[in-house]
């Protein structure tokens, strides 16, 4: 009995510490935060950023698929994701701090924005905003869509199709047996 309210008690401490956590992303053109209408983001042909704000104590970054069709972002908010063990093995590479402005295009790889300030070394803008002492705001810039198997990249303002982007909070690399699934948000940008 005494083994069965201690684990009660403890899966309790370790929901409440969790559900606690801090993870938000959002859309932001010209300076401000774009509201979506019916799940769909309407933006400008211009450049965007994504700002994610997040507990360093909790997580270490943020998978990202961005791709002109809708193969990933259809999976929806419930379903499991059928390669999730895997994904930490599709990476993209990309340069720290953003230096291209870019974001990757390709339906089968996820890109990882990482931010490790220990080793000055993250795939966000380098201007990073400290909210409170365990969480942070980054903010990556997206100027241009970079094609890594075609290795061509193309202007915000050329843009003429849906954007979907998908993306996958999971345990920090430091805790991974196992790739826990710990937050997700789909978003369909509109370029008008």
């Amino acid at each position: 009995m005494k083994t069965t309210i201690s684990l009660f008690f403890f899966a309790l401490v370790a929901s409440t510490a969790f559900s606690q956590a801090k993870v938000s992303l959002k859309i932001i053109q010209n300076g401000a935060a774009v509201t979506p209408v019916n799940g769909e983001y309407d933006l400008k042909k211009a450049p965007f950023a994504v700002e994610f704000t997040f507990d360093v104590n909790a997580y270490d970054g943020v998978f990202v698929n961005a791709d002109f069709t809708d193969a990933i972002y259809k999976v929806g908010d419930k379903t499991s994701l059928p390669d999730l063990q895997d994904i930490p093995y599709k990476i993209l590479k990309e340069e720290n701090f953003n230096t291209n402005k870019q974001i990757a295009i390709n339906s089968d790889n996820w890109a990882f924005w990482l931010y490790n300030k220990a080793n000055n070394e993250y795939r966000f803008d380098r201007d990073i905003k400290t909210v409170d002492a365990n969480t942070v705001t980054a903010t990556r810039t997206i100027e241009q869509v970079y094609f890594p198997v075609k290795e061509k990249t193309l202007k915000m303002s050329e843009v003429t199709e849906p954007l979907y982007l998908f993306f996958l909070v999971t345990n920090p690399y430091n805790q991974r047996g196992v790739v826990r699934e710990l937050y997700r948000q789909r978003m369909k940008l509109n370029f008008k």
